[in-house]
């Protein structure tokens, strides 16, 4: 079991980064598949590690996240906790991915 923390989320995240290029025919293909692969790992699918993944990362990084789902407009009265945990955790990994996906691409 990997400690959730912000070093782990960015190994994590050049791991998939790696795993992305090699499997993706262009730099398109591999920026669609983020999406999945953020939407699969185990700290956004469980809520009480999600919590734990937005406690553990800088502040801005919980903001960006925070601001991405803001202005996805999917915040209303009745999004729970959970759920709310979840999809920031979503996007912490998703940018994670992406930022790791770029320098590997500019290497």
């Amino acid at each position: 079991m990997t400690n959730i923390n912000y070093v782990n989320l960015m190994e994590r995240a050049k791991n998939d980064a790696r795993e992305l290029l090699e499997s993706a025919d262009d730099w398109d293909t591999a920026l669609d598949l983020i999406h999945e692969r953020s939407r699969d790992w185990d700290w956004v699918i469980y809520p009480g590690k999600a919590m734990d993944l937005c406690a553990a990362v800088p502040n801005d990084v919980l903001n960006d996240a925070e601001v991405v789902f803001s202005d996805c407009g999917l915040i209303n009265a009745e999004t729970s906790l959970c759920e709310h945990a979840s999809a920031v955790a979503y996007w912490i990994v998703h940018n994670a991915i992406m930022e790791a996906i770029t320098e590997l691409w500019e290497d």
